[in-house]
């Protein structure tokens, strides 16, 4: 990153990066990678590395990074597809008139349905914000719609809204990869995924206003970013609302750990709660959940995106 786009914060916080890959246990306790993950880069399989960082500044933090090559053999995408109730109200929520889109489930349960059903998902990730939410019938309802227009697998998951404003993840479908601050209807002829983010992190290789340091919200947090050759999607997850041991980060603390990881382009997707990491661990044939979710509650989210290998390992 040029010195000219570095603030002094941001210096100290980059060395502090540098420094910050301690070896820690996790919650798993000893199991191979998962104990060298928080020394040095492991490398899952061609094409997947993931790395854990222990970050004591600005404050508290343990953060986890999964670095996906597009150009590895066989890689690919899958998300949640439309569920069989898509476009009719939510039988379960009644407050508003809210549309089926999806069925929630939580991204290792994804990431065990996808590998049932034959595709070979290695990494899968929490990705777009969605309604109903607030309250205990909200949060209790099966369904989901999204706050923006979605498309996965080629196929409109947001019951007919069109593109618009937004931040997106996209995928095209000669696998080339990209995030852009609007879509408009003659840009999405030739997409396969547009995954909607709630703000824009990284742009050209430097910090965007909205990942200015007054936004200082403290949460965990989801985050994907792209090298400038687009060959790398590196994928962000912190933990939080944890005391003691992760504290979550502010929009600033990921756009400075994404200019960390090489990335130049950055959108920010849903956190909170719903921030979930998952890879699959051959050596014990489970979907393994990097991040670790405060009171050990974990979410079911609306739409969760997996990466994919022809083969399996």
């Amino acid at each position: 990153m040029p010195n000219s786009q570095c603030s002094p914060a941001m210096k100290e916080n980059a060395l502090c990066l540098l420094a910050a890959a301690v070896c820690y246990v996790t919650y798993a306790g000893a199991n191979g990678w998962r104990d060298e993950m928080w020394k040095r880069p492991v490398t899952l399989r061609e094409g997947v590395t993931i790395r854990a960082y222990a970050l004591e500044k600005p404050r508290l933090m343990k953060a986890y990074v999964a670095r996906i090559d597009l150009a590895a053999p066989g890689v690919g995408f899958t998300a949640t597809e439309r569920d069989p109730l898509w476009g009719r109200p939510m039988p379960d929520y009644t407050n508003e008139t809210w549309l089926v889109n999806t069925k929630r489930e939580t991204t290792a349960d994804f990431m065990t349905r996808r590998r049932r059903e034959g595709k070979n998902v290695e990494v899968a990730v929490n990705t777009s914000g969605w309604r109903p939410w607030g309250g205990r019938v909200a949060c209790n309802s099966i369904y989901a719609a999204f706050y923006r227009w979605d498309l996965a697998d080629g196929v409109e998951l947001s019951s007919g809204k069109r593109p618009g404003m937004g931040t997106y993840f996209i995928v095209r479908k000669n696998g080339k990869a990209e995030i852009r601050s609007v879509i408009r209807p003659s840009m999405t002829n030739d997409m396969a995924f547009a995954i909607y983010g709630n703000r824009h992190l990284l742009k050209n290789g430097a910090p965007t206003p909205e990942a200015a340091a007054k936004f200082t919200e403290v949460h965990p947090r989801t985050s994907f970013g792209l090298t400038a050759d687009r060959k790398t999607l590196v994928i962000l997850a912190v933990d939080g609302r944890q005391p003691g041991y992760s504290e979550g980060a502010t929009r600033a603390d990921l756009a400075e750990i994404l200019l960390r990881e090489g990335c130049t382009d950055a959108v920010n997707m849903d956190g909170g709660g719903s921030t979930s990491l998952v890879v699959f661990d051959h050596e014990s044939g489970r979907s393994v959940m990097l991040n670790h979710h405060a009171k050990g509650y974990v979410r079911k989210t609306a739409l969760n995106l997996g990466i994919t290998f022809v083969d399996s390992r």
